[in-house]
């Protein structure tokens, strides 16, 4: 996608000045390369499906400022789904709140057609106790 912004400078209404103009033409390539929008979701009741080769992320509140995070509990239920990045982000309009929560986003890669669980604990990591929470998001790949 191009998008081409055509830009005139005037000198005040007093005839003095020449005007001037020039165009702008910015390639969108890298910010909308392949426009796929990667499907987004955040409750472990509804089944997900999704295309073989596809990307796709769930979205879990979180609050790390506790030390609670999402573990993985199960990496051999996922079947065709690869882990491609997990990401946490508190709101901009929170950033500054002491212990204000976000959301953990984990971005997986379907690698062909099956059936995967996404099985996951809402714990400290360090602690040997049952977890706070969990979520089962079952993924089928079409």
């Amino acid at each position: 996608m191009v998008l081409r912004l055509d830009i005139v400078l005037n000198a005040p209404n007093t005839g003095a000045g020449p005007m001037r103009s020039f165009t702008l033409i910015t390639f969108l390539a890298a910010a909308t390369s392949g426009c796929d929008h990667r499907p987004s979701f955040h409750n472990p009741a509804q089944p997900i499906e999704v295309l073989a080769g596809s990307e796709f992320e769930l979205a879990l509140h979180s609050n790390h400022s506790t030390g609670y995070e999402w573990v993985l509990a199960d990496s051999a239920a996922l079947g065709p789904l690869r882990l491609v990045a997990k990401h946490y982000a508190i709101p901009r309009r929170n950033r500054g709140a002491n212990g204000a929560g976000g959301t953990e986003r984990w971005i997986f890669r379907t690698d062909g057609p099956g059936n995967g669980v996404v099985s996951l604990a809402y714990k400290r990591p360090w602690e040997t106790k049952p977890p706070a929470d969990s979520a089962r998001f079952r993924v089928t790949v079409r």
